[in-house]
């Protein structure tokens, strides 16, 4: 008789967490997954290594999904469970971790049959040598499929080194002992990819890291990840823009879809009744509304009410490619497009700047912040540039008597002039850069630049995406190599 699981459990929280350590021949390996079988010979082997690499014929993998589906009723369930298995010299394979942290009967015979045939070993040199492989099963509408996942060496290359643009600065980084730095990458933790554009901090300090192979969210200690056993999502779904709002509401875009998550419900918004784009960025603004960027023109929400603006709506837009929106604590309405930015005041009165003897002439606003006295920060992309590194981009100020300023790296201490966020810290009174080529940039607002890298620092590379800051004044930084955390050290 066939075993009868709940479809809620045949899969366990079967989620493909790679924990991967490339170490070369002859040096100790490590376990890739959390959950460990303590039955393998683990003296000497090395990563997903040699000329050929240690396979299988995928025959027999087949083989094996047919016998579990046979003895397994797999229903509707979703999911999957990635086994690391180490190839020994002679082809016989082990079992050495995996990724079913609900460790059900299905994985102990899925382990019995991994463990259970002649695989082909790798060699180096022409010498068959003890080497990891990977095997990802994967659950779906009743059907069950397996294969042999490789491991992207590549990406475990160093990130290289920092482009400093600025060459009369020297940054001694007086601040920088006084930070302690924390790391998470998908070798080290649960993380699902390494790169990560988009994220939000919620009001409960929970960090929402979204990725192009999945979400998950972390409290600063421990990772849950967002999967189908919680979400309308998959384990490996790819999420893009994330923005969490004042009333606490989560609001994710996934395939063409707005969810709005409340207290872990998730909602489908409907959205495409307003423009059937995809949407670039999901933005919450300082008096509570929600502002959706397309390139079919700009969505704000707020209440339940929507507003559209696009060149019909608004013909002094410069483009309907809307790259950023913001609204200031005046409740102005700044848009960046493709084409230039403009600004909308409260009474309705458009300020257009691509003729204007002020840092935005023919630039677009790709982040803004706003300090306590009411100074307004932005970062410029000029998307008419032929040059890399643009004196025309960086950052301009609208100071509160209404002088505006522009910083780059000829004329301050920005190491270069491309900055994909900003924050300004309420603890500190500083304004943080996340820059494309030259990692994070501390602005004193005064005459203090601060440059931190993988060059100086324990930060994991010098491309950094987005920048959130919790309640206790933890800074968090998603960048092209992983997760990174600044946070003020103790005093004794």
């Amino acid at each position: 008789m066939s075993a009868v699981l709940p479809s809620n459990q045949v899969c366990g929280l079967w989620l493909a967490i790679l924990f991967i350590f490339c170490l070369p021949a002859g040096l100790s390996a490590q376990n890739l997954f959390l959950e460990k079988v303590e039955a393998c010979n683990t003296s000497n082997y090395c990563m997903d290594c040699g000329d050929p690499k240690a396979t299988c014929d995928q025959v027999i993998l087949d083989n094996i999904c047919g016998q579990i589906v046979r003895k397994y009723l797999l229903g509707n369930s979703k999911g999957s469970i990635t086994f690391q298995v180490v190839v020994d010299p002679t082809g016989f394979g082990c079992v050495l971790s995996h990724t079913d942290i609900a460790n059900l009967p299905i994985t102990a015979d899925l382990i019995r049959y991994l463990n259970g045939f002649l695989w082909k070993p790798a060699k180096v040199n022409g010498k068959a040598v003890s080497a990891s492989v990977n095997v990802i099963f994967r659950i779906a509408d009743g059907k069950l499929s397996s294969q042999i996942q490789r491991m992207d060496l590549a990406e475990l290359k160093p990130p290289g080194d920092p482009v400093i643009y600025n060459k009369q600065t020297t940054y001694s980084n007086p601040s920088l002992k006084t930070y302690d730095f924390a790391v998470w990458t998908k070798y080290n933790s649960p993380l699902p990819d390494n790169i990560s554009r988009s994220c939000t901090m919620d009001k409960s300090d929970i960090l929402w890291y979204a990725t192009a192979g999945g979400l998950t969210r972390f409290d600063g200690e421990f990772f849950n990840p967002v999967n189908e056993y919680n979400s309308p999502f998959t384990a490996d779904q790819a999420i893009g823009s994330i923005n969490t709002d004042k009333d606490n509401k989560t609001w994710v875009y996934v395939d063409h879809n707005i969810y709005q998550v409340t207290a872990g419900r998730f909602r489908v918004y409907d959205f495409n009744k307003y423009f059937t784009s995809a949407v670039t960025h999901i933005l919450n603004s300082s008096n509570g509304k929600l502002l959706f960027t397309t390139n079919e023109g700009l969505v704000a929400v707020r209440n339940d009410k929507v507003v559209v603006f696009n060149k019909k709506s608004l013909p002094q837009l410069p483009s309907n490619d809307i790259s950023y929106a913001y609204v200031d604590s005046r409740k102005n309405l700044w848009i960046g497009t493709a084409k230039g930015t403009i600004m909308i005041d409260k009474n309705f009165f458009v300020t257009t700047f691509n003729k204007s003897n002020t840092p935005l002439k023919n630039m677009s606003i790709s982040d803004a912040v706003e300090d306590e006295k009411g100074n307004l920060y932005f970062s410029l992309v000029d998307y008419n540039k032929v040059v890399d590194d643009d004196d025309k981009e960086g950052l301009a100020v609208l100071k509160t008597d209404g002088k505006w300023l522009h910083y780059n790296d000829k004329n301050s201490g920005m190491p270069s002039n491309r900055v994909n966020d900003i924050l300004y810290d309420k603890f500190e009174h500083v304004l943080w850069l996340g820059t494309d080529q030259s990692g994070i940039v501390r602005f004193n607002l005064k005459d203090g630049w601060e440059n931190y890298h993988n060059g100086n620092s324990a930060a994991p590379g010098h491309t950094i995406y987005q920048l959130v800051q919790d309640s206790k004044g933890a800074i968090y930084a998603t960048t092209a190599n992983g997760l990174l955390r600044l946070r003020k050290k103790q005093k004794p």
